[in-house]
């Protein structure tokens, strides 16, 4: 798991410098096994973190001690809404050699466009919650525009990287309009050809992502 430094802000203003240590950065790496092998990747993990001088460096072995750890990573989607802006969460998945030019080109949105740009989730499997933070989401139609636009610039950039606009999430109403270049022609087909069978009279879910 990852975080990147405006996700950690609003953690330290919701939850406190006492709970989230000084930094710009949070990794969070669970390893799983048999206890040798745990033990074994767990000294060489950590020689690895401590060469780059992290502020803070927790190893955590018996449940109560990982479930501390955990507790703070699940926190951070509630800290971001303690902000007052709106929490607009794309679900995206990019090719993890890409996780930091992922965080890079969600610090370029925010310069370009305005408002803060969070980055947070699930290194592990290149899926990372990008949450553009918007005020007057609901009240400004040209804040809605804006972010739209700036959901445009990351779902063609993730998409040229061969990564996925949702890795969890689904397409929804919230990202239907981005489905078609997202997916090819044959999965699109699939997909309507399952819909008709299972659900012939349109009765489920109409009008979401396939119409």
């Amino acid at each position: 798991e990852i975080a990147d430094h405006l996700t950690l802000e609003a953690a330290r203003r919701d939850l406190g410098s006492a709970i989230v240590a000084p930094g710009n950065a949070h990794l969070l790496v669970d390893l799983d096994g048999q206890p040798e092998t745990v033990a074994v990747e767990m000294t060489k993990l950590r020689e690895l973190v401590a060469e780059k001088k992290p502020n803070a460096l927790n190893v955590a072995t018996v449940e109560a001690d990982c479930e501390r750890l955990w507790s703070l990573r699940r926190e951070f989607s509630n800290s971001l809404r303690a902000t007052g802006l709106t929490k607009l969460n794309q679900d995206i998945v990019v090719p993890r050699s890409r996780l930091v030019e992922l965080v890079e080109f969600a610090e370029s949105l925010q310069t370009k466009h305005g408002f803060p740009v969070a980055a947070f989730g699930h290194a592990g499997d290149g899926n990372i919650h990008v949450n553009i933070m918007a005020d007057r989401y609901n009240r400004d139609a040209d804040v809605r525009d804006k972010v739209e636009r700036a959901l445009d610039e990351l779902f063609e950039q993730v998409l040229a990287w061969g990564g996925v606009i949702t890795g969890e999430h689904g397409i929804g109403l919230a990202k239907k309009r981005w489905w078609p270049k997202a997916t090819s022609d044959v999965a699109r087909d699939v997909h309507r050809r399952l819909k008709e069978t299972l659900d012939p009279d349109g009765i489920l879910n109409p009008g979401k992502f396939l119409d």
